[in-house]
């Protein structure tokens, strides 16, 4: 079975498959971040399978091996029935000798695909490798970014719910540290890595690296022109110190560096910057330098040692520019991952610690001093809640919230809950409501801050009562009027009536 043709027709049904399932894979419903994330990744591999198909059949189609033309001629010539029924007989003895594949590989798998494309219910697997702050891809984690940038040299010390806020704002950070050092440039690296990883990890479709390019050549335009936030007054003094091109010195007919003297400091200055090498010293050590860069054996090392230092500091600056014009591009297409990220840090941040029985106060009684093994468990013997550093709170922000009360609903199955916001907010959560629907009750405002059985159907009762009574009534609400102009309702005047004194 190794027909040309029929491996083009092959790979022809493939590239038809893998079209109709990349369509059901994307309009296919999706319950959950996860199935959005690893419904994005299978239509990656779909479209590498393609693109790898494709590929295959250009091969084939160029036919370089002139495998394709001999065959079609085979076929197209005077014997075509000869080598119809000779094909015929090949392809009958293939299915014979593997008759449990006689359906076609591709055909299974693609039914297998389809299935589990049409199965909403089915189990989602772990595809990609998210970290537990990530929470598959809905989060930001950047607590190795925020740890390098508070040890950097001169930039002032901020909370992690801060960093999240403005960790694209280079143009800040520049006015800070006027130097940009070794460890800056290590930071931004490391930022822009991870935050490169995280795209192609949520975002298998994008090109990535197409939008890296992009702001690559953003940073080309404007560097010149000094349009690059927090960059323009860098870019500028290059090149404006930049000047007119220097003109280079043949050194085909220079034999020592004693003729090179001969041309002067300023002109031995021109070509060494027009070579890219240092060009500072006396005119000895110039001459010396630009002969020494006529030898073809220098080492990398020796080749760095000859290069300018203000040419290469103000190509890491370009590179440095380059890096985060790159990190805001990409950062403007993660502002959904981002505000969640700060949402999720606050959120554990007011979240009290996960014991739920009452807290009060005990005194502290001194036991002898023993040496402890530090486990990485923070010392917490009042079970407070924990601060975004995984310490616990301080004890006056805990009583100042008033998480050291508890307090009990009866309703809700004499659950507990710390702090009155806590407690106030729990009237109009599911369980306090279920519990109400239990107990015949309607759980509305009346019954705010209720907490016994006993009351609620108590207050039930009475307000049931009291719409009974400002429910309309036509024997005392409805109003007649005798002869004499007097107003009386409507019992009143059938039994006068019946008395004959109207």
């Amino acid at each position: 079975m190794d027909s040309v043709l029929e491996t083009q027709r092959n790979l022809h049904e493939e590239r038809e498959r893998l079209i109709e399932a990349m369509t059901k894979e994307t309009i296919a419903e999706k319950r959950s971040h996860k199935a959005l994330i690893n419904s994005q990744h299978r239509v990656r591999k779909f479209a590498d399978r393609y693109i790898d198909a494709t590929a295959e059949l250009e091969k084939l189609y160029e036919d370089t091996t002139k495998e394709r033309e001999t065959e079609i001629e085979a076929i197209s010539g005077p014997n075509e029935f000869a080598e119809f029924y000779s094909r015929l007989k090949t392809l009958k003895d293939h299915h014979k000798r593997v008759a449990e594949e006689s359906a076609s590989c591709h055909s299974l798998d693609f039914q297998k695909i389809m299935a589990e494309i049409a199965d909403p219910e089915r189990e989602e697997p772990e595809m990609i490798t998210f970290t537990d702050e990530e929470g598959y891809g809905r989060f930001l984690d950047l607590y190795a970014a925020y740890d390098k940038y508070l040890n950097l040299k001169g930039v002032k010390r901020i909370d992690y719910i801060t960093y999240l806020g403005l960790f694209d704002k280079f143009q800040d950070l520049n006015k800070q540290t006027t130097k940009k050092t070794g460890a800056y440039r290590e930071y931004v690296q490391s930022l822009k890595d991870y935050i490169v990883d995280f795209m192609q990890r949520t975002r298998p479709m994008l090109d990535v690296e197409g939008q890296l390019e992009r702001a690559a050549a953003d940073v080309e335009r404007l560097w010149d022109q000094g349009g690059v936030p927090g960059w323009s007054e860098q870019s500028l003094q290059g090149a404006m110190a930049a000047g007119p091109q220097p003109v280079a010195i043949d050194l085909a007919n220079v034999n020592s560096p004693k003729e090179l003297e001969t041309y002067g400091l300023e002109r031995l200055k021109g070509a060494l910057k027009a070579a890219g090498l240092k060009c500072g010293g006396t005119l000895k050590e110039r001459a010396e330098r630009l002969f020494a860069s006529k030898s073809a054996n220098l080492t990398e090392e020796q080749k760095a040692a000859l290069k300018d230092g203000g040419d290469r500091g103000a190509l890491k600056n370009k590179q440095l520019a380059t890096m985060e014009m790159q990190i805001k591009t990409l950062v403007n297409m993660i502002g959904e991952e981002r505000e969640a990220t700060k949402e999720n840090v606050e959120r554990k941040q007011a979240r009290g610690g996960a014991a739920e029985e009452s807290e009060e106060e005990e005194d502290i009684v001194l036991e002898p001093e023993v040496e402890e093994i530090d486990d990485g468990i923070p010392y917490n013997p009042k079970n407070l809640p924990l601060d975004w550093d995984g310490k616990p709170i301080p004890y006056w922000l805990y009583k100042l919230h008033g998480l050291n009360i508890s307090y009990s609903c009866e309703i809700c199955g004499n659950q507990k809950y710390k702090g009155p916001k806590a407690f106030q907010r729990h009237f109009s959560e599911w369980r306090h409501s279920h519990s109400m629907r239990c107990l015949g009750i309607p759980n509305t405002a009346h019954f705010m801050n209720v907490t016994k059985i006993a009351e609620a159907l108590a207050l039930w009762n009475k307000l049931k009562k009291d719409q009974e009574m400002a429910r309309w009534n036509p024997d005392l609400d409805e109003e007649y009027e005798d002869s004499a102009g007097n107003v009386v309702n409507k019992r009143t005047f059938d039994d006068l009536k019946r008395q004959g004194l109207l």
